[in-house]
């Protein structure tokens, strides 16, 4: 996987070659946003040093610069864009720059994915309600209707899938089906069940050694895996559990903590991804190191970075449309759609 992304990521260093001779691109705005050419900011606008940029009350617009750093002005004002380029331009790199070119063709392509548009999205739905009503106190089939409008293909394609849900896993978690962890702490979480009041959330080693357990009634759980006896560099399983009866259970999810080498080098690359950012606690910064981390095979600090980029800016659509590109690839559909409806 890491293979594959990198090269992607290389072969976009291309897109910054129309930039040649300007300073910044537009690769997010919201509210009111303008240059001094009068024209409002649209997504894929490039703009040169002698430009100027006028956030109103309600705007906020994200760019990238020429060497793939990244800006965000959040702040009603005027910017020049010569300022804005010094900025960006303190520092050099190449790592962040692959990262960055990655995220702003994400960013910048203004045709919705073909899984969202709307032919397709009805699929997302139905498989986003098929999962939640295995754990919803309303009707199956009311659930359904309400996600797909009626009686047709996809409704009774949903209620054989939902057969198929409620035949196997009967807690539905929310969580990537497995990760690499650099992390001590981890938030574990799933929907509630209508039936259970008390969840039990149990960690086994590879030889099925039960090295963590702990019961709760809501419906998430943050574990120190150092507490909870989980070695280093060896594979474990986790699920979540009914605590009165423990065969009513999660389908099991796959934690794999880093050591050693592998855990020195994937270090190395987000240190150096890190540094180079000119605003860390930025969105399009979140954006960025959670596609570093999907890339070193980090999910879960990838799906959290995800998050924190979304809180950030809750109403940038197409920050949103890559998120749900994400959970969607992670087998996470009914969140994928909550996130992008």
């Amino acid at each position: 996987m890491r293979t594959t992304l990198l090269l992607v990521l290389v072969g976009l260093l291309s897109t910054f070659s129309a930039l040649a001779e300007n300073s910044v691109k537009v690769i997010a705005v919201r509210g009111t946003v303008s240059s001094t050419r009068g024209a409002k900011l649209a997504i894929g606008t490039v703009l040169a040093l002698t430009d100027k940029i006028t956030v109103g009350n309600d705007g906020y617009v994200g760019l990238v610069h020429t060497n793939g750093r990244t800006l965000e002005l959040r702040k009603a004002g005027t910017y020049g864009v010569r300022d804005l380029d010094k900025m960006a331009t303190k520092k050099s790199g190449s790592v962040n720059s692959k990262f960055a070119t990655y995220v702003v063709n994400e960013l910048t392509e203004t045709k919705e994915p073909i899984a969202f548009q709307d032919k397709h999205r009805a699929n997302m739905r139905v498989t986003g309600a098929v999962e939640r009503a295995a754990g919803d106190e309303v009707s199956v089939m009311d659930t359904l209707a309400n996600a797909v409008g009626g009686l047709g293909d996809a409704q009774r394609l949903a209620v054989v899938a939902y057969g198929n849900v409620s035949s196997s896993a009967t807690i539905m978690v929310v969580m990537p089906r497995s990760t690499r962890l650099l992390r001590d702490t981890v938030r574990f979480s799933w929907h509630r069940d209508p039936k259970t009041s008390e969840y039990r959330v149990r960690i086994i080693d590879r030889n099925e050694k039960t090295v963590f357990e702990r019961t709760t009634t809501d419906t998430f759980m943050m574990v120190d895996l150092r507490q909870g006896g989980m070695a280093e560099g060896q594979l474990h399983l986790w699920h979540v559990e009914r605590a009165s009866d423990k065969s009513f259970h999660s389908d099991d999810y796959g934690l794999f903590r880093l050591t050693g080498a592998d855990r020195q080098a994937t270090e190395a690359v987000l240190s150096d991804v890190e540094s180079d950012l000119v605003d860390p606690e930025s969105s399009v910064s979140s954006l960025i190191m959670a596609t570093v981390y999907e890339d070193q095979g980090l999910i879960y600090d990838a799906y959290m970075a995800f998050a924190d980029a979304i809180a950030a800016s809750p109403s940038v659509q197409n920050y949103k449309r890559m998120f749900a590109e994400f959970l969607r690839r992670h087998d996470l559909n009914a969140e994928a759609y909550e996130v992008y409806q």
